[in-house]
């Protein structure tokens, strides 16, 4: 398994190259980190996995993937949906309705910060 850590604005370029060699988007995985979020998809390319990290704050914006491959639509409204995070150009946005119902809570993953006093 190989890790690449890379910015925001490599993303779509990193995923594009993995394509290319064959590879296909297997899963993702959003991480509340408190400040920030990092969010890990995973590619199998042949027999070996590749995750590209990317860490963004919560109030930034991360590109889609689903312009490479239409299956990230689904992986990326679950994080939109549960952690809140914004991602952009999703080519089937849910609009947070995806699992969560009417009166289902906001953003049920994301950590709660302790209230300073």
């Amino acid at each position: 398994m190989q890790n690449r850590s890379i910015a925001k604005n490599q993303l779509l370029d990193s995923a594009k190259d993995l394509l290319i060699r064959g590879g296909r988007l297997s899963n993702a995985v959003c991480i509340d980190e408190g400040e920030t979020f990092e969010v890990i998809y995973i590619f199998q390319v042949e027999l070996e996995l590749f995750n590209l990290r990317v860490r963004v704050a919560k109030d930034e914006e991360l590109p889609s993937l689903s312009s490479l491959q239409l299956s990230a639509a689904l992986i990326e409204n679950e994080m939109k949906e549960f952690f809140g995070l914004k991602i952009t150009d999703i080519a089937i946005d849910f609009q947070c309705r995806m699992l969560l119902g009417e009166k289902s809570p906001r953003t049920p993953m994301i950590k709660q910060l302790p209230v300073v006093q």
